[in-house]
């Protein structure tokens, strides 16, 4: 028996036999044509994306599917279209004398390493897309590929090199109920496509093929990001005692969902969800969730290598809108620095990004696109409720000057008489020291604040969240990062203004005792742990707050550690 620890991509627990999934690989035919045969080239190719678009579009029609599947494959229904893409294997066609195969592949790879090279790990997720679509149209010139999901059912546990999200389909179809894939992204369509259709997956798994061979019997564990191969007796026990287990944890939950978000002596805390990408919209319907208490916009960067307009972001935010409505959705102002978009708009490099020219700064620096932007989203107001905040705000000159854009915004909206909702709430994130330090002044002018802890640690305590190193020093519940949560709370309170946790801090159970005891009645958390975050909130009570009142957060840790210990006992007694 061995234990192999991963990253756990989509919650799942399977039990099954191992199968090597080799994905076949295209042999491009490499010879030239002659100019008289470029013209029937071009005639395949006219076919062969009129087909593919057929199909996806048939596909989408389907009442089976997903809404999750029905993004993903608008997305590739969009690439399909891309008129420069089709330029582009024109041009190889008619002016380089390609065959229609070849041009595909060349194209499609442009693209693909242009997306594998930004830095940005969301970003370079993009190119699994590219990669899917291009394997559609080789596979309609080249129909030469196995049908490599052959045999595979219930009972199988495949590992792939490589897996596209249109296959995560085809595994839901077999009845798979976890795979094996390196190379995942948690952000990737892939990720998100197996959450949607409860497939369990872990990726980042070192040494695969000298641990696991074909045929072997191995546990996946999605939520840990655990692998057992070859388990003995005492696993197997294990296993099909957290079979059970999950299965009561399951049904409790789906007895939360139409429960009020009350603490016992009747308090309400509002649950809204953090969300990445428009398709994980529908987990607020789902879950029954108070809204979205913080999307990032940055995602708009993923679908092409230019600039998103004023159009194609209005069409995202005003469809994400109208699916929740009368529910809000907060809507994050981009969150970008030079070294995220330096393809798109030049920018001098910077020693350190973290505390350089992004956020708030970057679209300050560079109006026309925080313009862009807002005009977008006053616009999609009319569709729904929706709320603006801006990111990385250091004081109220900071969040005056972005408003002050905003009224601008309106006054052209109303100039050219084109429909748009002025009435919207605006606000302010807390993730900078200065800026809960600022908090009363922030207060009196935003319409909400929302404390971002992740930075807020980061900056306050001068350690990077992402550095292994220094991982020892990321205390979320530092009394120095609590002291400030504390000063936001009572700040925003003196002014009637809502305040919310939206970073990490509001998706770890043992925390929000300690939250609730300080005065926090909004929570915006990852939507994999909402109901377990609704189930503590209804075990809370006012003994918390009267914990929390008087403590003297100018202490040491020790004595916070102490603190979040007697919240958490009164919580469980």
């Amino acid at each position: 028996m061995k234990t192999l620890k991963g990253t756990g991509i989509a919650k799942g627990l399977a039990f099954g036999k191992a199968k090597y999934i080799k994905t076949s690989k295209y042999e491009i035919p490499a010879h030239s044509i002659s100019k008289g045969q470029s013209k029937a080239e071009l005639t395949r190719l006219n076919d062969i994306l009129e087909q593919s678009r057929s199909e996806l579009q048939d596909y989408l029609k389907a009442e089976q599917i997903s809404d999750s599947e029905k993004e993903i494959l608008g997305t590739h229904l969009e690439i399909i279209a891309d008129p420069e893409l089709k330029e582009q294997i024109t041009q190889a066609i008619t002016q380089d004398l390609h065959n229609v195969a070849k041009a595909i592949d060349l194209a499609f790879e442009k693209a693909i390493i242009f997306f594998q090279g930004m830095e940005n790990e969301m970003f370079s997720q993009r190119a699994i897309d590219f990669e899917d679509v291009k394997k559609r149209l080789l596979h309609k010139v080249l129909p030469q590929e196995l049908d490599l999901f052959a045999g595979l059912d219930a009972e199988s546990i495949p590992i792939f090199a490589e897996i596209g999200p249109s296959e995560i389909s085809l595994l839901s179809k077999q009845q798979v109920r976890a795979y094996l894939c390196n190379g995942i992204s948690y952000t990737s369509h892939v990720a998100i496509l197996s959450r949607a259709l409860n497939i369990g997956c872990v990726s980042n798994l070192e040494d695969l093929e000298k641990y696991i061979k074909e045929g072997d019997y191995i546990i996946v564990d999605g939520e840990s990001g655990t692998v057992i191969s070859q388990p003995d007796q005492k696993a197997l026990e294990a296993f099909a005692q957290q079979q059970k287990k999950r299965e009561l944890i399951r049904q409790k939950e789906l007895l939360l969902k139409d429960l009020e978000s009350l603490t016992k002596d009747g308090h309400q805390i509002d649950i809204a969800l953090n969300v990445g990408l428009p398709l994980e919209i529908d987990q607020v319907n789902e879950l029954n969730s108070s809204g979205v208490g913080l999307f990032r916009t940055e995602f708009l960067f993923l679908s092409s290598d230019h600039l998103p307009s004023e159009e194609e972001q209005y069409k995202v935010y005003s469809e994400m809108a109208a699916k929740i409505a009368p529910r809000p959705l907060t809507i994050r102002t981009f969150d970008l620095g030079g070294d995220k978009i330096s393809h798109l708009i030049p920018s001098p490099k910077e020693e350190n990004p973290n505390l350089g020219n992004r956020g708030i700064r970057f679209s300050l620096a560079h109006p026309q696109l925080l313009r862009t932007q807002l005009r977008a989203i006053l616009r999609a107001a009319t569709h729904g409720s929706i709320r603006i905040m801006f990111p990385m705000i250091i004081d109220v000159n900071d969040f005056l000057e972005a408003k002050r854009i905003l009224g601008h915004c309106i006054d052209e909206l109303y100039e050219e008489e084109i429909p748009y909702n002025a009435e919207i709430p605006v606000g302010s994130m807390i993730e900078i020291p200065s800026a809960a330090l600022s908090s009363d002044a922030l207060a009196r002018e935003c319409d909400f604040l929302s404390i971002g802890t992740n930075d807020l640690v980061q900056y306050t305590l001068a350690v990077d969240r992402n550095n292994e190193a220094v991982s020892s020093y990321f205390v979320q519940h530092h009394p120095a990062v609590l002291k400030l949560i504390q000063t936001t709370v009572i700040n925003a309170a003196k002014h009637d203004t809502p305040v919310s946790i939206c970073g990490e801090m509001a998706s770890i159970r043992e925390y929000i005792p300690l939250l609730i005891g300080m005065g926090v009645r909004e929570l915006s958390v990852n939507a994999a742990v909402y109901y377990e975050i609704k189930a503590v909130v209804r075990n809370c009570d006012e003994k918390l707050q009267m914990i929390v009142k008087d403590f003297d957060f100018s202490t040491s840790l020790p004595k916070v550690n102490e603190l979040v210990y007697r919240t958490l006992k009164t919580y469980y007694s």
